[in-house]
């Protein structure tokens, strides 16, 4: 009922009028009621925010459907009128359906002058008729929900443009058609004027190195340019020039990449203008859609490597998770790039704690926490963004510990260098005094756990969509110190496997009434998606590794 009984309609509101024509409530009975279009429609800007720079004017027209019960039909007719385009003379349409719905009947009708070019792709999806006039061709597709009924809902999944069903039309020839047309805007807008160079050289300073002048510019225009969504005129797809961003301070992703690319050019080094997806969608249709991207980065072919100036927490030459492992069209040449992924060698974490267990059981926590590279991104943001108090009440809570901690940080603000954490604090209840008893060392504070992953592994292993999944090298070291009175009688044994892409290793020593406790986990599959039977694969390994984090250090 929640779900259902009220329902979102995207359009863009630059280049588009939407008219909702009709909502009804159709009653079991066969009564009709129909909804008041002036009271129970709503208009709202899609959701986003500095965390998530997209170029989009997209809004949502809300339809609130009256009278809703058990066994009703709700109908909706809406007419979607495009005013402009972004590119003149070129559409592009998007039609895709959620597997894990039970689709009785979609149907799709494109009607087109007869002579246009016109790339469609139905996947999953039935043709059903195609028929031409003197004039128009008219092509029509269906889709029903297979006999064998939908699939499973599941917590994680990419996009149904991954995996179907989905309709895609478009007059687009190629991507390297679209590569064009956004060049086209990018390109003048982009160039160096004195100032730019005037500032390029004022960054640089007398820095000679090629690839230290890129990540100085870098650097300057991540902490300098503010992201804003601001559209103006064409503001959707034509960035505003580099001049103006640098004037006036701040921009939205494709006048973050003027700006970054003029900079580099008065330095004599060459950046093209990258479009990515900063969504779930990890593949593209083969009919070459605009729509598909929605995040503008840069790429340098000298040091070969793309960066994004909007995120302002990344290190020079690391990619968000959301931009990683993504399709990436070079507007400049037409070249269709990859992103990295997420992978052991750009994301790692180490933990190191020493935990002093007391006579009555709490514990005094002293560690460290060291982020590198693209796993440090979002805990860098929350360091600059909220105070030493919040932070350590967060670690406590997200690891479901209680006590108190305080939290001293390394310079957050220094992109390039990893992520420096210092703890320390108490404990409430880590163990019970006096034993006989066992010890499990639980989540200690940290921004990555190879038990979430253990989790995830279990937890989506066989689904039938493909999920997002990273991939990054955890470590983790224990010293637990139990008081003088308890005496250790039993410890876990070590353990060592390794399946394909994973490695996990723990080991476990023991000096008096210490126990040191090393486990690592390097996943460095090279995909941020992974398939149900590819963790199932791996289901083996993950019960192993939550088996071992549940093992119990014995004491009397």
């Amino acid at each position: 009922m929640q779900r259902f009984s009220q329902y979102a309609v995207p359009y863009n509101a630059d280049l588009q009028k939407l008219a909702i024509d009709d909502a009804q409530t159709v009653h079991e009975d066969g009564k009709v009621v129909h909804a008041d279009l002036h009271a129970a429609v709503f208009d709202r800007p899609a959701p986003t925010t500095v965390t998530a720079p997209q170029f989009s004017a997209e809004h949502y027209r809300i339809v609130a459907f009256p009278a809703t019960t058990r066994g009703d039909t709700l109908r909706l007719h809406y007419t979607l009128t495009d005013l402009d385009t972004l590119y003149r003379g070129k559409f592009t349409e998007i039609a895709n359906l959620a597997p894990t719905e039970d689709v009785e009947d979609a149907q799709e009708t494109l009607e087109t002058p007869r002579d246009m070019p016109v790339r469609v792709e139905a996947n999953g999806m039935q043709a059903v008729s195609d028929t031409t006039t003197d004039s128009r061709r008219i092509r029509v597709y269906r889709y029903r929900t297979p006999a064998s009924g939908p699939l499973a809902e599941q917590a994680s999944a990419v996009s149904t443009l991954d995996s179907g069903p989905y309709f895609v039309a478009t007059n687009f020839t190629s991507y390297a058609d679209v590569a064009r047309a956004f060049e086209a805007g990018i390109a003048p807008q982009s160039q160096p004027t004195a100032a730019i160079r005037a500032q390029a050289d004022r960054i640089t300073g007398d820095v000679a190195d090629r690839r230290q002048q890129a990540m100085l510019i870098y650097e300057w225009v991540s902490r300098n340019i503010r992201y804003l969504a601001a559209y103006v005129g064409t503001g959707p797809v034509v960035p505003h020039s580099a001049d103006s961003v640098l004037r006036d301070g701040y921009g939205d992703c494709k006048d973050h990449a003027a700006l970054f690319i003029a900079l580099l050019r008065a330095k004599g080094i060459r950046a093209d203008s990258v479009l990515v997806n900063l969504g779930n969608s990890y593949r593209l249709p083969d009919a070459p859609v605009w729509y598909v991207f929605n995040h503008a980065i840069v790429w340098l072919p000298e040091f070969a490597l793309f960066a994004d100036t909007t995120n302002g927490f990344a290190p020079f030459g690391i990619l968000s998770f959301a931009a990683s492992d993504k399709p990436a069209l070079d507007t400049a040449t037409g070249e269709m790039l990859h992103t990295p992924p997420q992978n052991a060698t750009n994301s790692a974490s180490s933990i190191n704690y020493t935990i002093k267990v007391r006579e009555d059981g709490d514990a005094d926590l002293a560690g460290t926490i060291t982020l590198v590279g693209q796993i440090g991104i979002a805990p860098r943001r929350q360091l600059t963004q909220n105070t030493r108090q919040r932070i350590g009440y967060e670690l406590l809570r997200q690891s479901g510990l209680t006590g108190t901690i305080d939290v001293l940080t390394g310079d957050a603000n220094g992109l390039n260098a990893p992520v420096g954490l210092s703890v320390q604090g108490t404990v409430n209840g880590l163990a019970i005094m006096p034993g006989p008893a066992a010890l499990a060392v639980p989540i200690m504070p940290n921004y990555g756990s190879i038990r979430a992953f253990a989790e995830y592994v279990l937890r989506q292993a066989g689904e039938p969509l493909n999920g997002p999944c990273g991939a990054s090298a955890l470590r983790e070291h224990f010293r637990v110190e139990l008081p003088a009175g308890a005496k250790i009688i039993a410890m876990p044994p070590d353990l060592s496997r390794t399946n394909g892409a994973l490695a996990y290793t723990a080991t476990y020593r023991r000096d008096g009434q210490t126990v040191d406790i090393d486990r690592t986990l390097i996943r460095d599959f090279h995909t941020n998606v992974c398939s149900g039977e590819m963790l199932k694969q791996w289901t083996p390994i993950a019960r192993e590794i939550s088996t071992d984090l549940k093992r119990q250090i014995l004491y009397r």
